[in-house]
């Protein structure tokens, strides 16, 4: 009786040695997916670049126009800093659900309830990296169809700025896509028959 009542406990709360080293990875692999979210977040929303142009020359007087580069003003790459600000602000919950949610798993749905948002935020991450990586493209080497100039020769800092936050945003979503796979794992039911 005993030990079935430990075999309950074990079951309930993972707490046999290889599935702890698992949580563990698990915990470690959703801490770095949230910095590198986090990351990815902050240095576009700080991105940021203003130039002065010479746009006209009257007798020797060059006449200055000062242009500023925003990450607000194309509406992709806010799009990008929302889903990954919501990206991190999920990783950082679940984290805090993992370390304390043993004690509040309601009917046993914690672990699908994971599941589930991580698939959303997988969704919402890819949807926030495809629109910035096309107006990235479109920045670094305009569209002749369209007549739509390049911006990246003007604008070097705030297109490297730009490129090192999509690094960071597809290294998350990665480490994303790879937490999913093993929270939908971690559903599965568990036999006792091992082959």
């Amino acid at each position: 009786m005993a030990l079935e009542t430990e075999r309950k406990t074990e079951a309930i709360f993972n707490s046999t040695p290889a599935q702890k080293q698992k949580d563990r990875i698990l915990l470690l692999l959703r801490l770095v997916a949230f910095m590198a979210t986090a990351s990815a977040t902050i240095v576009m929303a700080l991105n940021k670049q203003t130039i002065a142009l010479v746009v006209a020359t009257v007798g020797n007087n060059p006449i200055k126009a000062s242009l500023t580069a925003k990450f607000q003003h194309t509406p992709a790459f806010v799009f990008f800093v929302v889903a990954n600000s919501m990206a991190s602000f999920h990783n950082l919950l679940i984290l805090v659900v993992e370390i304390v949610g043993h004690k509040i798993d309601y009917k046993g749905l914690r672990l699908a309830i994971i599941a589930i948002l991580d698939m959303l935020i997988v969704v919402l991450a890819a949807a926030g990296d495809g629109a910035a990586v096309f107006m990235a493209e479109l920045g670094k080497h305009g569209n002749s169809h369209a007549r739509w100039n390049k911006i990246c020769d003007k604008f070097q800092t705030f297109c490297d700025h730009g490129s090192g936050a999509l690094i960071a945003s597809f290294i998350g979503l990665i480490l994303l896509l790879i937490i999913n796979i093993i929270s939908i794992a971690k559903l599965k039911p568990k036999s006792d028959n091992t082959i």
